[in-house]
């Protein structure tokens, strides 16, 4: 008997040890996130079922999702959820909180429709730690956004050197997990690194790379059907995203082809070319490892990969008018004006800069103030209309060839300090910053630029005289209004309202402080104002406008008006219809300028 009691005082210590000894190893992640659902991934130590709570308080998490089996890699998708929302969660077991607190969050996406403003940042060539700059440059990014969450986190490639799985471990997961990782969604491309630089497995794709990470195939999140984690799409509000892999190979003729050396038959051109003609989204942004322009760790002049992507991917692009491509490999950062046609060697460039940027896209984009800093401008139209290029590959490798001067279609290049690339979009505006590590400071930002769309309307606007009609500046910045026929007029706010009169033709004007972006409004009143309403002429509720008429007005009663005691009125016309009439009050006055 004493035996027995043993053996189940064992077993109830080995079994009570292993309950106790679950612990996550890597992660939470979080991934596939779309308006409604979202999945979160992590490892443990020992086979659990997992389970996910989450609610939008972190005190009061609702909702939970478990699994239907025991593992080690765990994911959980949620679904169900609101857009645009910022939901706590907790991950765990069925019997077990292992990680829950006030940064274990994730936003869903909001509605291709928001105007909100959306945070993206972009780590390139992250996976490695020389002299500590992967670590400095995390904690930079963390400094400089603070409190306020991030909606995207894009990988841009080479997220681990050495791309088996122990090396994401320590190279990826144990860098980020206890920060950015378990509360900005990720996305990203691989690239050459995370195929070990192996050209094998750049054509059967069996690497860990694929299988640590979950992105939308299926159009899940908009976009076009991939049907590969390979290359994909996605829509974050306004912004559409085309992910692509440039290292892996496909069978082409019998040959194994990357998708810039065959640009007929390789089906991830195919997909391109179709996912960009479809989206309907205002921004356009690729993401993609290998980088057409760079004087960086590679030279894009004798590179031939490089060359091959400006030759023949770049045309695609800018045919339907991406606004922005995201790049690594290089270990530097480097950003370009608007680029449009520019295919051909460097000589070609040099030789005649201005053949290759529009005349609105010559200076830096800094918009801060200083000489020709006006932000850059395109349209939400599919026409090639000058495409940025960010070589951002220093967030955790960093080098350069000292003999390679910097790439002279490249407005601003930082070599010594590696950094994030960091954007945000706000409706029609995107605003950039490269930011590095600056001890003993938090950050700092070396870079920035700004893209304005569709802005420097024109417009004529033909109202009825006594309405009203908002004027609404078409950009997103400071607002100085004037009008050169109402010289008193001045407004700071981004809408005004207007009222015109009748025969009136009156020019309103809006620009910002740094006199880089101008709207014009003419507005033209026409037509009669009417009655509202039966009452005393002086009331301004009466009449359509809100305002009494005067003598410029031609004035249309709906309604019988009476005209006080001892008062004159003035229009400019009036007609009546059926069964109305202007009441005269004793010794009241009506009188017309016709």
């Amino acid at each position: 008997m004493r035996t027995l009691w043993g053996s189940i005082y064992v077993w109830w210590i080995f079994t009570s040890t292993s309950i106790t000894a679950q612990t996550i190893t890597r992660g939470p992640y979080l991934q596939l996130g779309t308006q409604t659902a979202a999945s979160i991934r992590w490892r443990t130590d020992i086979p659990t079922v997992g389970r996910v709570t989450y609610g939008l308080s972190v005190g009061n998490l609702t909702g939970s999702v478990s699994e239907a089996v025991s593992t080690t890699e765990h994911e959980v998708r949620i679904t169900g959820l609101t857009p645009d929302s910022h939901y706590f969660y907790s991950v765990g077991t069925t019997t077990q909180v292992l990680q829950q607190g006030t940064d274990n969050y994730f936003l869903t996406a909001p509605p291709v429709t928001s105007k909100r403003k959306i945070r993206v940042v972009s780590f390139g060539d992250c996976g490695i730690n020389p002299n500590n700059n992967q670590i400095n440059v995390r904690d930079a990014f963390l400094n400089f956004r603070g409190n306020t969450p991030t909606d995207l986190w894009m990988l841009i490639g080479d997220n681990s050197y050495d791309g088996d799985d122990p090396a994401f471990q320590v190279n990826f997961f144990e860098q980020y997990q206890t920060n950015l990782m378990k509360n900005s969604m990720l996305f990203g491309v691989p690239g050459n690194h995370d195929y070990s630089n192996n050209s094998a497995l750049g054509a059967s794709h069996n690497i860990p790379y694929f299988s640590i990470f979950s992105f939308p195939t299926n159009a899940e999140a908009g976009g076009v059907a991939s049907g590969t984690k390979e290359w994909y799409s996605f829509d974050y509000g306004p912004i559409h995203f085309v992910m692509l892999d440039g290292f892996g190979t496909r069978n082409v003729n019998g040959m194994d082809t990357r998708f810039f050396a065959d640009t007929v038959n390789h089906p991830q051109v195919a997909w391109l070319k179709q996912d960009l003609a479809t989206t309907t989204q205002k921004w356009k942004i690729v993401y993609q490892h290998f980088p057409p322009y760079s004087h960086g760790a590679h030279n894009s002049d004798n590179d031939p990969d490089l060359i091959a992507i400006r030759q023949f991917i770049n045309p695609i692009l800018e045919r339907y008018g991406v606004d922005l491509v995201m790049l690594g490999h290089s270990h530097n950062y480097e950003r370009s004006y608007p680029l449009h046609d520019q295919y051909g060697p460097l000589s070609d460039y040099t030789s005649n800069p201005d053949a290759y940027r529009f005349p609105d896209d010559t200076g830096t984009g800094q918009y801060d103030g200083t000489v020709n800093s006006c932000p850059y401008r395109s349209t939400s139209e599919k026409k090639k209309q000058g495409t940025v290029y960010v070589v951002a590959g220093s967030a955790g490798a960093l080098g350069y060839n000292p003999f390679l001067s910097p790439h002279p279609a490249m407005v601003s290049t930082q070599r010594l300090t590696g950094g994030s690339f960091y954007f945000e979009v706000e409706d029609n505006r995107l605003d950039a910053k490269f930011i590095q590590p600056n001890p003993p400071s938090a950050y700092s930002i070396s870079d920035q630029f700004t893209i304005l769309k569709d802005v420097g309307l024109t417009q004529t606007l033909t109202i009825p005289a006594g309405q009203s009609i908002s004027l609404t500046a078409s950009y997103i910045s400071d607002y100085q209004w004037s009008s050169p026929t109402n010289a008193g007029f001045s407004a700071s706010t981004r809408s005004i309202v207007v009222t015109p009169t009748a025969g009136s033709t009156t020019t309103y004007l809006v620009r910002d402080s740094k006199n880089c972006v101008q709207d014009a409004f003419t507005v033209i009143g026409s037509g009669a104002m009417f009655t509202l309403k039966a009452g005393n002429w002086n009331d301004p509720s009466v009449w359509s406008g809100n305002r009494v008429p005067t003598s410029a007005d031609a004035i249309q009663l709906k309604h019988i008006v009476s005209i006080p005691d001892h008062t004159e009125v003035h229009a400019l016309t009036i007609t009546y219809d059926p069964g109305t009439k202007v009441q005269l009050g004793t010794q009241a006055k009506l009188s017309l300028a016709n």
